[in-house]
């Protein structure tokens, strides 16, 4: 298991701005140590592969949220190949089609957890604010 930082709600501001739909109360959260996203998401796409997956996305900018449909998830994984510009790529299945969505320039990682059959990463990138929710098939 991966070592991650508790975190209480508030503590950290994801946005400045408002979201559409606050982190309930009950949830808890852990941020992960950026030095150990790679591990992290390997291993978190190892325990979720197949769950369904959708895409919360909250443009900071133009202040909209744009959800995806849900999908089955096949990975989240960390490419460093450009080192300047790094992303954290979501692949899902969808409709028989590959699907990758690709958030450029991570700067925070945090896990959210209701139980143990429904999660969330929330992602924040330089304009956007993603949480990927999955839940047990």
């Amino acid at each position: 298991m991966v070592d991650v930082q508790w975190i209480a709600e508030g503590s950290q501001k994801m946005s400045t701005k408002p979201r559409k739909n606050p982190v309930q109360e009950n949830e808890s959260n852990a941020a992960v140590p950026s030095e150990r996203w790679g591990r992290f998401l390997e291993d978190f796409s190892r325990h979720h592969r197949g769950w369904s997956a959708r895409l919360e996305t909250y443009d900071l900018d133009t202040l909209e949220n744009v959800l995806s449909p849900e999908a089955p998830m096949e990975s989240i994984a960390l490419d460093l190949e450009d080192e300047k510009n790094p992303r954290i790529n979501v692949i899902v299945h969808l409709d028989n089609k590959v699907v990758k969505h690709i958030l450029y320039r991570p700067s925070l990682l945090v896990l959210q957890s209701a139980d143990g059959r429904n999660e969330s990463l929330r992602i924040r990138t330089v304009n956007t604010d993603t949480t990927v929710h999955v839940r047990e098939p």
